[in-house]
């Protein structure tokens, strides 16, 4: 291992390629990184005298030279700065190219490319293969896809050169010597290069040194893995075939959070099987299994893309093409109900290849709700079910009657105790006394009143302008205390939250804390919501009121939710 001080100039110059390998994120750096750059050159440019500024180290292991005589190394740390200092010198370079155009060459001949050389091998560069064509357009000048870090940096240099930021004299040219010169010579780094014939796996140093920057995520860690175990000439082929899809299509639904959704979809997988996994050891896990069971890397690599996509469809209902399970799956999504996934990418699984119908998963779909929905009403915790759907599809398959709706309902029956699914006397009981409403909760709630109504026009209701509204208001009035009566401060506390109070409304801030029988001309007669045609028949509201609302709610509660 050689650690010395040194240049960019130094670093680059001459017949060398700094490869990103697979094993590495995209690059990451955003607005807040370049900014802090940015000021330290123009820290730089502004100085009297000229100091060197240090930028931290890059880690890289060399490797055998390839034939056409460029010496290559695999960067292991500081991928980040260096391949932002190339999009500087892109940025310079383009900057110049109107009326410095030798200086521009200069730039990238020596700095961007290896002169003559072809392919791969031109770009003193190589961006990991999320980012490789964008980082190509830019050094060749070509006409680039407007999306993602790579350009959005570049974008970012150019406008600072345009606009010549140099701190109070904004707005004058650069002295673009000066400039070239600071960013080459004066922005130091570190240099660990480590040599092929110490036996260095370079993934093994990388993850030690993962504790600097953006940590990798779960997800992160189980691509690379996989890439670790296949050869290393097939890289680029599946990873273009398998991942990259993947990834574009977590890209499509999450937006910048997609390697956390791959996480959870990783997750869930592993999970698939009756496996506790806890989301901070999904990693250690996979590797565990896939070692105990001694996988094949490609089979299981395309396994998992499989039941993440699975993941994709129940969870962003939007991408599912079958409008009767969509509807189920963004039910789920308001529910925040994600602790069944385990048993649905199994379900959704068996339906893909037709080991059951689109009325049976409905039907499982319908049942696993109930269990929920029965649950959430009486005020019963979550934390309990993990276990439940976790085993759920296992103990499908060894009780197995002949049929997955029979079995499922069976199963679910006889649960007991604290996973116990609620029978109908509960459920009423509950309605009446549990306090359901809460903030977190303000979107379950309005699904369920939702379904409700729904089960009494058999029309879906449009919850776009609907708000969940108290009818006896959330800050008692005097009115308010006179029509409750004796206790009234007790009978508020105990009936507020509960669904006999709870409604929708399109009117909720113009409801807010008013008297009953201003209330009462919005719901009865302004409301097209079906469950406030109940008021038309209520000339008050009280705890006996919101009782006997709540039993009629109840009863229609066992329809749309049967066990």
């Amino acid at each position: 291992m050689k650690a010395s001080e040194t240049s960019l100039r130094n670093l680059i110059e001459g017949g060398k390629q700094f490869k990103i390998p697979l094993y590495q994120r995209p690059y990451s750096w955003d607005s807040q990184n370049w900014e802090t750059l940015w000021d330290d050159l123009i820290s730089l440019y502004n100085e009297e005298t000229e100091v060197n500024h240090f930028l931290g180290p890059i880690v890289t292991l060399a490797v055998p030279g390839t034939p056409d005589g460029i010496s290559p190394y695999i960067v292991i740390d500081g991928q980040q700065r260096l391949t932002t200092l190339s999009l500087i010198l892109i940025a310079l370079r383009d900057y110049l190219k109107k009326e410095e155009s030798k200086l521009a060459e200069e730039l990238q001949e020596c700095y961007l490319i290896n002169k003559f050389k072809e392919g791969d091998a031109l770009y003193k560069v190589v961006p990991t293969q999320a980012d490789r064509e964008f980082y190509k357009q830019l050094v060749q000048q070509k006409p680039i896809d407007k999306r993602g870090r790579i350009y959005e940096a570049y974008k970012f240099f150019s406008k600072k050169l345009e606009k010549g930021e140099q701190g109070e004299q904004e707005g004058t040219s650069f002295d673009v010597a000066k400039l070239k010169k600071i960013i080459l010579e004066q922005l130091t780094l570190v240099s660990i290069t480590l040599n092929d014939d110490d036996n260095d796996n370079p993934y093994l140093i990388f993850e030690s040194l993962n504790y600097k920057g953006a940590p990798l995520t779960q997800a992160d860690l189980i691509r690379n893995y996989f890439f670790l175990k296949l050869p290393e000439e097939k890289h680029d082929e599946i990873y273009y075939q398998y991942w990259l899809p993947l990834q574009e299509k977590f890209q499509a639904v999450a937006g910048d959070k997609y390697l956390d959704e791959m996480t959870l979809a990783c997750w869930q997988y592993l999970r698939k099987d009756g496996n506790s996994v806890k989301r901070s050891q999904i990693y250690q896990n996979f590797k565990q299994v896939f070692e105990k069971k001694k996988l094949q890397p490609l089979n299981e690599l395309q396994t998992l893309i499989k039941f993440s996509t699975y993941y994709t469809h129940i969870h962003f209902y939007k991408t599912e093409n079958e409008p009767r399970l969509a509807r189920w799956f963004k039910r789920f999504k308001r529910l925040d109900f994600t602790i069944c996934y385990p048993l649905l990418i199994n379900l959704y699984h068996d339906y893909i290849n037709k080991n059951i119908s689109l009325s049976a998963f409905e039907q499982a779909l319908r049942y696993i709700e109930s269990y929920y929905v029965r649950r959430l009403l009486c005020g019963m915790p979550s934390n309990a079910l993990d276990k439940v759907f976790i085993a759920l599809y296992r103990q499908i398959h060894e009780q197995w009657s002949g049929e997955l709706v029979g079995t499922l309902r069976q199963i679910l029956l006889s649960l007991q105790r604290t996973q116990v699914w609620p029978d109908n006397s509960s459920l009423k009981r509950s309605i009446i006394e549990e306090r359901l409403y809460t903030d977190r909760r303000n979107d379950r709630v309005k699904l369920i009143l939702e379904s409700l109504a729904e089960h009494l026009s058999k029309e879906q209701v449009n919850p776009e302008n609907l708000t969940v509204e108290h009818i006896m208001p959330q800050t008692l009035t005097d009115e308010w205390k006179a029509m409750l009566g004796a206790n009234a401060e007790q009978l508020h506390e105990r009936c507020l939250h509960t669904l006999g109070n709870l409604t929708l409304t399109a009117y909720n801030s113009e409801l807010s804390n008013k008297p009953f029988a201003e209330k009462l001309d919005y719901l009865s007669d302004k409301s097209s919501f079906v469950l406030n045609h109940y008021f038309r028949k209520v000339n008050a509201w009280n705890a006996s009121e919101i009782q006997r609302r709540a039993e009629e709610l109840a009863e229609i509660a066992i329809h749309v939710w049967p066990r």
